[in-house]
């Protein structure tokens, strides 16, 4: 038996919430157990404060009258015969549940797991969604074939995933353009030098939204030098609300 669990048994005892062979068990330790006997004095001690608390109540002379009153109307044949003894109830389901250490330490027990369950599922749904895109942009080339995908995400991430066999000219890269507002001006959101799944950017500009705007065009290695395209368009494509 370890340390925690003579303690706990200790603290039920003096409560005289044992029962059965934990009661038999108690019992024996006590006669025979320094330590379970120094834990037993320790709780009788922390179980005495509760009752300091509580302020001494004197009987008041209606209680010693019908105490009087009492012992009056004994039978003087009764005075040789010993008091019927009065069952002692044992304590209701709620209120050993209430003063059970045992009870507690389980409810606390499964209560943290359960915060702990209800934590990882948040946090498992919120990276899902995450990782779900919001709006999904098919570019299509100037010969109407799909040349890469772009999607959005809530976070204001971008991933570009090129299609096919997509080209970028030497010394040149090619730049993702957006139109925030349809009638103004395109807005750069990155520069990639390699045909390849690429993250761009889209937190310093406006929620994208379902039929925006998104266009590639080719420029020298650093980007269009103008903040405007300056390059050929080779393609272009309207962001739709993600499945």
């Amino acid at each position: 038996m370890t340390r925690d669990d003579q303690d706990r048994m200790a603290a039920e005892h003096v409560l005289g919430l044992l029962e059965g062979e934990e009661r038999g068990e108690a019992e024996r330790l006590l006669a025979t157990n320094v330590a379970f006997q120094v834990l037993v004095e320790q709780w009788r001690q922390r179980f005495a404060e509760w009752d300091d608390t509580a302020a001494d109540l004197p009987p008041g002379e209606p209680l010693w009258q019908r105490i009087e009153a009492g012992i009056e109307t004994q039978p003087a044949a009764a005075a040789g015969r010993p008091a019927p003894v009065r069952a002692v109830q044992s304590p209701g389901l709620l209120q050993g549940l209430w003063t059970s250490l045992r009870f507690w330490r389980s409810f606390g027990l499964a209560g943290a797991m359960a915060a702990l369950l209800l934590a990882a599922g948040l946090g498992f749904f919120a990276v899902k969604a995450s990782r779900q895109p919001v709006l999904v942009a098919v570019l299509m080339s100037e010969t109407n074939q799909p040349g890469a995908v772009l999607r959005t995400f809530a976070d204001g991430r971008a991933e570009l995933t090129p299609l096919g066999d997509m080209q970028i000219p030497h010394n040149h890269s090619i730049q993702v353009w957006t139109f925030p507002d349809p009638a103004g001006a395109p807005v750069s959101v990155g520069v990639v030098h390699t045909a390849k799944t690429v993250l761009l950017n889209l937190q310093n500009l406006p929620q994208p939204h379902s039929d925006q705007l998104f266009a590639i065009s080719v420029e020298p290695l650093a980007g269009s030098p103008t903040g405007q395209p300056t390059g050929p368009v080779v393609m272009k494509g309207t962001a739709s609300t993600a499945l």
